[in-house]
């Protein structure tokens, strides 16, 4: 995978799915859907989102609802990775299917070390985050198949085509 570069978007513990995307901005229009993105938390967020930028948060990311709504939000928005001391279960595999990666802290105190708007580098590959400042920061490894799953932007582009053998 290729270096994510963006700014920091930073968030607290047990950010709610309806949070990241509220069920008001639903639709299968995706300028509504991408309008939507933490429009509850803070409405002039989604404007101010640049590609590759990178949502920070603490514990439990993605709680709530097993709907990918969030996820596509993220993705309409270009979010290049989320980084969080750890992501609810079902939020964690419905990125990583849909190619978004879901990176996390190696040692949790490391996220103190970040600020909104913070100019940030992330190595899925290498498992780092480094600084403007030249700092590094470790993350935890992936396992390989999930690198994988995140270099194909999504499972669905490593299932075969028909007449094909499996990429899995």
């Amino acid at each position: 995978m290729t270096e994510i570069m963006g700014r920091v978007w930073l968030f607290g513990d047990n950010v709610n799915t309806d949070v990241i995307h509220p069920p008001a901005f639903y639709s299968l229009d995706p300028d509504k859907v991408r309008a939507g993105l933490f429009h509850g938390y803070d409405p002039e967020m989604q404007p101010a989102i640049e590609p590759g930028d990178v949502v920070v948060a603490g514990r439990n990311f993605g709680c709530g609802s097993s709907r990918e709504t969030s996820i596509r939000a993220l993705r309409l928005n270009h979010i290049g990775a989320l980084v969080a001391v750890d992501f609810a279960r079902i939020f964690f595999r419905n990125a990583t299917n849909n190619g978004l990666p879901c990176l996390t802290f190696a040692n949790a105190d490391d996220m103190t070390r970040l600020h909104k708007g913070q100019r940030i580098t992330v190595d899925p590959d290498a498992a780092t985050l480094r600084t403007e400042a030249g700092e590094e920061i470790p993350l935890t490894p992936p396992g390989d198949f999930i690198r994988r799953i995140w270099a194909a932007d999504g499972l669905l582009n490593l299932l075969p085509q028909a007449g094909s053998a499996p990429q899995l």
